[in-house]
């Protein structure tokens, strides 16, 4: 009897963790407000964008770091796999509180590489540095990704009205 259990422990435990690997990767389109954080944060399956007035990452390749998702808390984070000019960052991570429902609550910082992300990560999320851009966000649902809105599309009706 000991021979058979073993057997199905280890075949269930193997089966636990194939399932887990299989998890969808995680995407999303969120709107930024302020004077740096103004812009938008796309993710998809393999890439960011994250256009900002300090910063324009378009599209980079990116590859996962880490998902956590314990404490009610979220967190994505992305190595970028190729750098340029115009984008600050080399790694991006991206948390959720789910207290806040889906569309609140999101927390975007960007880090100049990945080691600066350990480091912050190591001092519990506490740093404060000049290198790194952190941006508090709202998920755009979007209409299921077919359309993306932007931030001057939320803000122009209600100063068209005042104008005319």
């Amino acid at each position: 009897m000991r021979i058979l259990i073993l057997p199905v422990a280890a075949l269930t435990i193997a089966f636990g963790l194939v399932a887990h690997a299989a998890e969808p990767p995680f995407t999303g389109r969120f709107i930024g407000s302020g004077r740096a954080c103004y812009g938008t944060l796309a993710v998809d399956a393999k890439s960011v964008s994250w256009l900002t007035s300090f910063s324009q990452c378009q599209a980079v390749p990116v590859e996962l770091v880490e998902r956590d998702d314990s404490l009610g808390v979220l967190r994505v984070t992305y190595r970028f796999k190729t750098g340029s000019s115009s984008c600050r960052f080399g790694a991006l991570s991206l948390s959720h509180d789910g207290s806040k429902g889906a569309d609140l609550g999101w927390q975007v910082v960007g880090y100049p590489s990945e080691a600066r992300f350990i480091e912050d990560k190591s001092s519990g999320y506490t740093m404060n540095s000049p290198d790194m851009m952190s941006c508090a966000l709202i998920r755009d649902p979007g209409n299921g990704g077919k359309y993306h809105r932007t931030p001057r599309q939320l803000t122009q009706p209600h100063s068209a009205k005042q104008a005319n």
